[in-house]
């Protein structure tokens, strides 16, 4: 079965081709995972003649990491994937706290491409405010 159904474009972030000439292109299962983080790094009103495509996930920088912001993420990132990549099928969306690190919120997103039935899954990070010691 051919793949090509599955998409091919430039790679993101963008680069040229290992030979120089002309941009580097991604394809199949790696085009989709790019183009997902391409709407997850997207605030809507960044992209002038598209301005609702993306994911509001920046709208909580200044949120604290609790269960609710963490919630609120999950929510957003589930419609914007739903909304802005066809080719998938999300599955599930889950935002934990990282150990190491109080403002920073890991995003587990698992999805199923649509037209080969392969599941995937990948790890966003969103970064929260920071907080300052005043000692």
């Amino acid at each position: 079965m051919s793949r090509e159904f599955l998409g091919r474009g430039w790679s993101f972030p963008v680069r040229p081709r290992e030979d120089g000439a002309g941009v580097g292109l991604s394809v199949h299962e790696q085009n989709i995972a790019e183009s997902i983080q391409i709407v997850l790094n997207t605030q809507p009103g960044e992209r002038q003649m598209l301005p609702e495509f993306g994911c509001p996930l920046q709208d909580l920088i200044f949120a604290t990491n609790s269960a609710g912001t963490r919630h609120r993420a999950e929510s957003m990132v589930r419609a914007a994937l739903s909304r802005w990549e066809p080719r998938i099928d999300v599955d599930s969306v889950r935002a934990e706290a990282d150990p190491q690190n109080q403002n920073q919120v890991r995003l587990f997103i698992e999805y199923t491409v649509r037209k080969s039935n392969n599941h995937q899954n990948l790890v966003h990070l969103v970064q929260l405010q920071e907080f300052f010691n005043a000692d």
